[in-house]
């Protein structure tokens, strides 16, 4: 497995044990399973295309103001202190050695630099404040502008959460960091095409601002932001519009079954107050022995502008007659 591809998993367990060693301050357990992870993520040789790539400083960060767990926070306070040695001297080693150099280069960076570049030279990229909303600044403004929507759509469930027992810093936390994540991901499937990427902005928004039960999950890592991305409009609804439309789809094909009476036969009586001897009854009474135990078919015996003939049989004693 490649480095990257490591940084980014240890990333994800990291912003789920944040959850739980913030909401339960006296959980050893969490504490030596995000010290295993902090120490190999200090053990791998991280450049600064794979800090700025993955944003591993951001959650690290995060752990620095576990003061419950002092351990955690001195190593996670190390191991950004080394990351940012490392941008640092990143920075450093591009500054040019001569004057005609540094005037080309102010030349240059007087022009507006992509957003990858800008993304590498933020410090706080690498290792800022937890709750920092400065993660987003290299982005595009209109980036910017989806980051801080889905931002406050995730904190509408932030009394829902502190009820269920998640520490107030978590949720503060958490919330920018998903928001972020949401927004990357919407730009990695559809940030191709803007008016695609905006659509699809959008889209999440409305459904998020519907489905409180999707924003707790989002916030809380039950579902992914890639995974809400690529949800469909169905995947997205809450359970009690979900079931609404079941239901109407539902009546709608039982509207078309031609033998819909025989299969809800039993509903009908019940409805109508029809059980007992008068579930066995019929509209003909045998004129022998006066029972109601009929049963009737109907054929066309003569010309068609003609009723149809009736032809009863009695279960009764099995008289047979017509009308």
């Amino acid at each position: 497995m490649s480095t990257l591809r490591t940084v980014q998993d240890l990333k994800e367990s990291l912003s789920k044990q944040l959850v739980k060693i913030s909401g339960d301050p006296n959980d050893s357990s969490s504490s030596s399973v995000v010290l295993d992870m902090l120490e190999r993520l200090n053990e791998l040789e991280i450049t600064m295309d794979i800090l700025s790539d993955t944003l591993i400083g951001t959650v690290v960060s995060k752990f620095k103001s576990q003061t419950n767990h002092p351990q955690v926070a001195a190593t996670a306070k190390q191991l950004v202190k080394k990351w940012k040695k490392i941008a640092k001297s990143s920075n450093s080693a591009e500054t040019p050695a001569s004057a005609s150099t540094a005037s080309t280069t102010s030349t240059v960076s007087s022009k507006k630099a992509p957003p990858s570049l800008e993304r590498r030279e933020s410090v706080s990229s690498v290792g800022g404040t937890a709750g920092d909303e400065d993660d987003w600044s290299y982005l595009p403004e209109y980036r910017q502008n989806i980051c801080q929507k889905m931002h406050s759509l995730l904190l509408t469930v932030k009394t829902d959460l502190l009820k269920s027992g998640v520490n107030v810093n978590a949720i503060t936390t958490l919330t920018i960091s998903r928001a972020g994540e949401v927004e990357d991901a919407i730009s990695n499937n559809f940030g191709k095409d803007k008016k695609s990427y905006i659509d699809k902005a959008r889209s999440l928004a409305f459904n998020l601002k519907k489905n409180k039960s999707l924003c707790q999950d989002v916030v809380l890592g039950s579902v992914s932001a890639n995974d809400l991305v690529l949800m469909s409009s169905e995947e997205l609804l809450d359970s009690q519009t979900r079931r609404a439309r079941e239901d109407a789809a539902k009546k709608l094909i039982d509207s078309k079954r031609l033998d819909w009476e025989q299969a809800n036969e039993d509903k009908i009586n019940e409805m109508c107050g029809i059980k007992g001897d008068l579930l066995k009854a019929s509209l003909f009474t045998c004129g022998r022995c006066k029972s109601t135990k009929t049963t009737s078919t109907q054929k066309q015996t003569r010309s068609a502008d003609e009723p149809m003939t009736v032809f009863v049989l009695c279960m009764n004693c099995g008289k047979r007659w017509k009308c």
